[in-house]
């Protein structure tokens, strides 16, 4: 913490702006992350651009404890693994993109009234899963399931937010809107 204001002089200035994913119920980014900086941005006239670009993952682990969610990647669902309803059903083809499989998990969760689908890779072994999923597989375990064998909860949750502040095509220039 710094007692006294004052200026610092400097040729360049470098801002970096993080993410936002703390806004959410459910992020793959931790929870302090809450785009502080953009709200500055905007106090300050800086104009920001394409705020709405914000990709969402599909399958991340599930839980009810606060903080980051753990990611389930798509290469899980490419090796065979299938998403389910409350009813053990299968109801979208998962390798379809991400919005699609997130649209189709999002309906499956208000048409139950849930939070969460699930996840079962039922086509390989544990041990299979363990050496083609190390840190996927090492996760699900510490929260009780077995991919191959269990129905993991899982839920969409924000990923990756690629707007922010408006530069030049060199991330040179900010763009100040005086008119604000």
């Amino acid at each position: 913490e710094f007692d006294e204001m004052g200026a610092i002089l400097a040729k360049n200035v470098i801002l970096a702006t993080g993410g936002i994913g703390g806004l959410f119920k459910n992020s793959t980014n931790f929870p302090h992350i809450t785009g502080d900086s953009f709200a500055l941005s905007l106090k300050h006239n800086v104009e920001l651009q394409d705020m709405n670009y914000i990709q969402i993952h599909p399958t991340t682990l599930y839980s009810k404890k606060e903080g980051r969610r753990f990611l389930i990647s798509e290469s899980v669902r490419g090796e065979g693994a299938i998403l389910l309803n409350e009813k053990g059903e299968r109801f979208t083809d998962e390798l379809q993109p991400r919005d699609v499989v997130t649209n189709a998990i999002v309906e499956e969760m208000n048409k139950f009234g849930t939070d969460h689908v699930y996840i079962t890779l039922p086509n390989m072994t544990s041990e299979e899963a363990k050496e083609r999923f190390p840190n996927i597989f090492e996760a699900c375990m510490e929260e009780g399931y077995d991919i191959t064998k269990d129905m993991v909860p899982v839920t969409p949750a924000q990923h990756y937010m690629m707007g922010g502040v408006k530069t030049d095509l060199n991330g040179l220039k900010i763009t100040i809107d005086l008119k604000r």
